[in-house]
C-alpha cells in the first residue's frame, strides 16, 4: 500500500489535494478552466492535423460541460440562464468535433471566459463579505 502512493506523481497528488480541499464554486472555477485546457487542446490538434488527439481533448470539454449542466441548482432562476449556455456548449462542442474545425471553437472560448470570470468576481465578492451576527 505504502509503495502505491510512493509511486504516485507529486503533482497529481497536488491536484487531487486540490479538488478534495475546494469549495463548490472553486470546483465549478476548476471546471471551467479544464474545459478551456481541453478546448485549446482540441484547437491545436486540428490545426496540426491530428484528429484522433482533437477527439480525445473535444470529449473531455463535452464531459466537463455535461458536469456543469448536472451541477445546476434549478432552485435558482439564474440556473435556467446557465442551463441554456451550457446546452449551447455542448451542441456546440459536438458539431465542432463532428466537423474538426477549430476556427468554431474560438467564440466558444469567449464565452467560458466570460462566464469563469463571473464566477471569479462572485466568489471575490463572498470573500469580502464578513459575516455579521445580528443580536
Amino acid at each position: 500500500m505504502q509503495q502505491q502512493y510512493l509511486l504516485k506523481n507529486p503533482y497529481d497528488t497536488y491536484k487531487e489535494q486540490g479538488v478534495l480541499t475546494a469549495g463548490p464554486m472553486e470546483l465549478i472555477i476548476m471546471l471551467y478552466n479544464g474545459l478551456r485546457k481541453n478546448m485549446v487542446l482540441a484547437t491545436r490538434d486540428i490545426e496540426r492535423k491530428d484528429p484522433a488527439s482533437a477527439h480525445m481533448h473535444l470529449m473531455k470539454a463535452q464531459n466537463i460541460v455535461s458536469e456543469l449542466l448536472s451541477s445546476l441548482d434549478m432552485n435558482f432562476s439564474i440556473s435556467y440562464d446557465l442551463m441554456a449556455i451550457y446546452e449551447f456548449l455542448l451542441h456546440q462542442l459536438m458539431a465542432v468535433n463532428a466537423a474538426k474545425e477549430s476556427a468554431a471553437i474560438e467564440p466558444l472560448l469567449e464565452i467560458v471566459d466570460v462566464l469563469r470570470d463571473a464566477w471569479q468576481e462572485v466568489i471575490k465578492t463572498q470573500k469580502g463579505c464578513l459575516y455579521v451576527k445580528e443580536e
